[in-house]
């Protein structure tokens, strides 16, 4: 699997996972602790109505291919319901280089559950109904390690395009706030490889199938090299797929289309 570029190291920009190992002969659990960041859709009405973190607690028995897995989710503004997993299988997934799991009820109310997750990455995606007025779209770090960036320089009309690129986004529900992380590019043909470039002061809106998150103005990376003047991305597929536009430097204006897991 593909390999996380360097930012995936800055702990400002994870949801925290953190995982142990319990080691013998015949028997391995991966237990695995952190915060989910959780989008809950009205489906009669075809729009976000919570957005919120969950404590998560998981277990994975690589022994037996079975995950377990516990948290509780903010519904609506005054309700919440509770995913509760017990040795559900999970199956290597060659399509999307990812292990996934499904489960037809998953909780008091909870159906419909599907899930994809990375271990080298700790991305977690978790998709479900409630009580079948609601769902739920939760994520644990959204990180696109199969993403290609196309920048222009405004000024010499050239274009590089960058096949291998990566991002990462955190958000911060509490005021909607987002920091943006973008790595494996190139500006230019002239330019090498930048490993990552950082920013903060970004703006998300929950939406019915992820995030819509935007800047505009004049924020410097967080190492000073780079200005961002303009972003618009849209996170769609339950968290899974990431497009957009930005500018930066106010003379590269570069388009990028990603995903967490390969098809």
């Amino acid at each position: 699997m593909k390999k996380v570029f360097s930012i995936f190291a800055l702990a400002v920009l994870l949801l925290g996972f953190t995982a142990c190992n319990d080691d013998d002969d015949d028997y391995r659990i991966q237990k695995i602790t952190g915060e989910i960041l959780n989008n809950s859709v009205d489906i009669e009405e075809g729009q976000s109505v919570c957005v919120a973190t969950s404590a998560i607690s998981m277990e994975w028995n690589v022994s037996t291919s079975t995950i377990s897995l516990n948290y509780t989710v903010a519904v609506t503004t005054n309700s919440t319901a509770t995913v509760s997993l017990t040795d559900v299988p999970i199956e290597p997934n060659i399509t999307y280089n990812c292990y996934t799991f499904s489960a037809a009820n998953g909780g008091n109310g909870i159906t419909n559950l599907t899930g994809y997750y990375r271990p080298e990455t700790g991305c977690l995606y978790i998709e479900f109904l409630v009580f079948g007025t609601h769902r739920v779209m939760s994520t644990a770090n959204l990180y696109y390690p199969y993403l290609k960036y196309n920048i222009t320089n405004s000024e010499t009309s050239a274009s590089k395009e960058s096949p291998n690129g990566e991002m990462m986004i955190y958000i911060n529900p509490k005021d909607m706030s987002a920091q943006l992380a973008m790595g494996n590019l190139a500006l230019s043909e002239n330019s090498g490889t930048i490993q990552q470039m950082v920013f903060y002061g970004l703006h998300a809106e929950p939406t019915a199938t992820g995030y819509h998150v935007t800047y505009s103005g004049d924020q410097r990376s967080s190492d000073g090299t780079y200005v961002l003047n303009a972003f618009d991305g849209t996170i769609s597929g339950s968290g899974k797929v990431v497009d957009g536009t930005f500018t930066i430097d106010e003379k590269f204006n570069g388009t990028f289309n990603g995903k967490a897991f390969a098809n």
